[in-house]
């Protein structure tokens, strides 16, 4: 349902906030990746990644060749140190120690562009979080006087943005210091504390028109009824299926006991059970119900986004589930799936609670 244009400022204030709001757990999942994959090094400078804008994928980008082109500031490993170019030029066959300087934040010398990558994409996604914050706090500026909270918040999650922007520098800078790597984290907690809290504040005003222009439509209830009856059965699938993936996983934690954590994982799908086969299974008849619920809650403000994000949830998790499957469960797969998992357990429990609240307030509301 396309919003009447008194409540189209709120309107498109929510994607954004919806979209800071993602960009958040991304940002949150990517964070928990690069420390499995211990990636935290993989630039060993910051902003840029061995003084380069797009990271290096070869060795051969980051060491000395002759007749090779350097820009000032670009980063190399020689003799298992890092140097870092005074100024632009061209090498001839002789390597001249004068036209580099050592790098003194750290000494961290090892490239490895497995790592490089997925710290250059956590990076990446924290610089695309910054843009719907952004724009939010131009949104909300505009109206200040009628929302100093709303002001007030998005002015708090802006400082703790440029903060953990800061702090990523020191982490890098000091070659991954612990407490530091935990002080990032907390503050990545604290934004998507700070996003939610103005998130629901602000549905909550829309909302409240939206619910105002559902109650002349007609049969309403009934829809909003069917709603609920499918949430409460999406949640019962899903916690059949939460048992059947705790069964696949503590196999798979057998295996990793028995052989090793860090040996190759070939031939580990086909020593699982059949337990493996019946969740694959399942997660197909819960892609249709979630697809269904997301046709039947068209129209229902909060009720038809909660379960688009729900079915667009389910189909990754099915796609890494299948990846795992076929790929002999690549540990880096492994925490993402969990992760989804909880997101769409909440939306679930959420969108049920929600439904049933509406269902309640449009009754006791009713005139007799």
């Amino acid at each position: 349902m396309y919003p009447p244009p008194s409540t189209l400022w709120t309107f498109l204030l929510r994607r954004l906030l919806q979209i800071s709001l993602v960009l958040t757990f991304l940002v949150i999942t990517a964070g928990s990746i690069v420390r499995m994959t211990g990636s935290g090094m993989g630039c060993p400078d910051w902003p840029k990644c061995f003084g380069l804008v797009i990271p290096p994928t070869q060795i051969s980008q980051v060491t000395w060749n002759s007749n090779k082109f350097f820009n000032k500031g670009q980063m190399i490993i020689y003799d298992n140190k890092l140097l870092v170019a005074k100024e632009s030029f061209l090498t001839d066959n002789n390597f001249v120690s004068s036209k580099w300087k050592n790098y003194d934040r750290h000494d961290y010398s090892i490239f490895n562009p497995i790592h490089t990558w997925i710290e250059y994409i956590n990076r990446l996604i924290g610089a695309l979080l910054g843009v719907p914050i952004l724009l939010s706090s131009i949104f909300i500026f505009f109206r200040f006087r009628s929302h100093p909270r709303w002001s007030l918040t998005i002015i708090a999650v802006l400082l703790m943005l440029c903060l953990e922007a800061w702090l990523g520098k020191v982490v890098v800078d000091g070659n991954l210091i612990p407490h530091q790597i935990t002080i990032h984290l907390v503050g990545a907690f604290i934004i998507l504390g700070l996003l939610a809290l103005l998130y629901r504040s602000v549905s909550s005003e829309w909302e409240t028109h939206a619910f105002l222009a559902e109650r002349k439509i007609h049969g309403i209830l009934d829809t909003r009824q069917k709603v609920y009856r499918v949430f409460i059965l999406l949640g019962l699938l899903m916690g059949i299926q939460i048992v059947l993936g705790t069964q696949v996983r503590e196999e798979v934690d057998v295996l990793m006991k028995s052989l090793g954590v860090n040996v190759s994982r070939d031939g580990w799908v086909d020593q699982l059970s059949s337990m493996v086969l019946v969740h694959r299974s399942f997660s197909l008849l819960i892609i249709a119900f979630s697809y269904y619920l997301m046709r039947i809650s068209k129209g229902l403000a909060g009720l038809h986004f909660r379960a688009g994000i729900i079915f667009i949830v389910f189909i990754l998790q099915a796609l890494l589930g299948a990846l795992m499957f076929y790929f002999d469960i690549p540990k880096i797969i492994q925490p993402i799936h969990i992760i989804l998992s909880s997101i769409s357990w909440f939306l679930i429990i959420d969108g049920a609670f929600k439904s049933w609240l509406m269902i309640r307030d449009f009754k006791f509301s009713s005139p007799d």
